[in-house]
């Protein structure tokens, strides 16, 4: 049986920014972010905040923005591999699942 590979992403859905900082314009504090790992017909997801701090030196305009600029600044900052090890557990949890959840418990009346 071929191995499936897992495949690692981020979504970027949101950034805070303040409208003035400083003399720099929209100047992100806020990255709203998810890490999602996909291994064949499964996939799972860790999501969270991550607050920007300020520096003059190696602020990036916001109209010059990229991605992977922000990418860049959750990979330095975040545990990716605590993170990976999450995603993994998820993943193994769906394809061998060690418990359920009923949303509607009881039979009807």
């Amino acid at each position: 049986m071929a191995k499936i590979d897992k495949i690692y992403s981020w979504n970027i859905s949101a950034l805070d920014t303040y409208p003035s900082k400083e003399g720099k314009e929209d100047v992100v504090y806020t990255i709203h972010w998810a890490y999602n790992c996909t291994e064949g017909e499964f996939s799972a997801s860790n999501i969270g905040t991550y607050s920007v701090s300020f520096d003059e030196n190696s602020f990036i305009e916001y109209k010059d923005l990229k991605k992977s600029d922000v990418v860049g600044w959750l990979e330095a900052n975040l545990d990716i591999d605590s993170m990976k090890e999450n995603l993994i557990s998820q993943i193994a949890e769906l394809k061998i699942p060690t418990s359920k959840t009923y949303s509607s418990p009881f039979a009807e009346e």
